[in-house]
């Protein structure tokens, strides 16, 4: 949500360019470090929301809200509303689902900037658990056990000035894998929890150019110390992730369509791209696009390259008011190869 600014020019220029060399500082550490073939705490990086994965997560440079806490929290400064509610359903690969939820709350205006907690908590179903022994098969099924991971945190947006907004977001994130039998003493199971916790910190700039729509912003995710398991278990890094968007309404740089005010009012066609640079994986960009009408129905397709199996995304957005309250019920589907497609499903409240 814009702000009334009380900062000079002078100041609001000298914290813009403080926070882009503190951004390109965690990004050299990023960059600085020797490509990892995997990383723990993987969740962490999954999109939560169908808005977004419907655009391919293209999502750093585009005006947000709750959600925004999952993507670039310095987005969350632009919304409209005082009081933001987003809900997430995920019905992930392997049978894994989650769920996730966020709320932001603008006191005065948002004066004083956007305050959000977010939620998020991971089921990866049943496993059956076997240990080798000397038996004909050569293991013995000792029944079965229930990984699971959540994540849990506050964040903060503030807009600076009508065109430039910062935010960080600060989670606590604990995984459980099993209570294990790791050998045999005096003919009983020894046991050990194999589990991992650990906080961490996401960071983001977000800048109106002025030009026509056209934003820009950056944003560090998941900076964090490595995490360990457990006794005899090599420590290990969390995904890392620094990532520039840009995005814009397509419809503000042409006339070929003889658009009126009336029809930009009704017809919008935003064009988000994003670079991507992960610890885990290969250089990526994201491109999402996003038909709207009336503001009330939006279309969306988004592709990522390179990727494994991830293919092409699409999803639907229906946004209805309703006096002083509002909802928005999303949708996304996301082809993934040799694995199962994945849904998600997203509602949000406004008011």
């Amino acid at each position: 949500m814009v702000t009334q600014n009380s900062i000079s020019v002078k100041k609001i220029s000298s914290i813009f360019v403080l926070i882009l060399l503190a951004a390109s500082l965690l990004a050299g550490e990023a960059l600085a470090q020797q490509k990892r073939a995997q990383t723990s705490m993987k969740f962490l990086s999954t999109s939560m929301f169908a808005k977004g994965a419907g655009l391919a997560d293209a999502m750093t440079s585009v005006e947000g809200n709750s959600s925004s806490l999952f993507y670039n929290p310095a987005g969350m400064a632009w919304q409209q509303s005082s009081l933001d509610l987003s809900l997430g359903y995920v019905t992930w690969i392997a049978d894994i689902n989650y769920n996730s939820a966020a709320v932001s709350f603008a006191p005065s205006g948002g004066r004083y900037g956007v305050i959000g907690a977010s939620f998020m908590y991971v089921d990866y179903g049943s496993f059956t658990e076997t240990i080798l022994d000397g038996s004909e098969s050569g293991y013995a099924i000792l029944g079965e056990f229930a990984p699971y991971a959540y994540a849990f945190g506050i964040g903060y947006a503030r807009a600076l000035s009508e065109q430039f907004s910062v935010g960080a977001n600060m989670r606590y994130a604990y995984q459980f894998l099993a209570e294990a039998a790791v050998n045999r003493t005096n003919g009983e199971l020894a046991r050990t929890d194999f589990e991992a916790s650990t906080m961490t910190i996401d960071f983001g700039v977000f800048y109106k150019t002025g030009f026509e729509s056209l934003n820009f912003a950056m944003v560090v995710r998941n900076f964090s110390p490595e995490v360990d398991y457990g006794p005899e278990t090599e420590s290990s890094e969390l995904p890392l992730t620094f990532k520039m968007g840009l995005s814009m309404d397509l419809f503000d740089l042409t006339n070929v369509l003889n658009l009126t005010e009336v029809d930009r009012n009704n017809h919008s066609l935003l064009l988000t791209i994003d670079a991507n640079r992960p610890r885990d994986f290969s250089e990526q960009l994201m491109f999402g696009v996003q038909y709207g009408f009336l503001n009330r129905v939006f279309l969306r397709g988004g592709y990522a390259f390179p990727n494994d199996e991830q293919g092409f995304s699409a999803g639907i957005g229906i946004k209805q008011p309703l006096g002083n309250f509002g909802l928005e019920i999303d949708y996304a589907y996301t082809t993934f190869g040799v694995f199962s497609d994945v849904n998600r499903y997203s509602l949000r409240f406004t008011f």
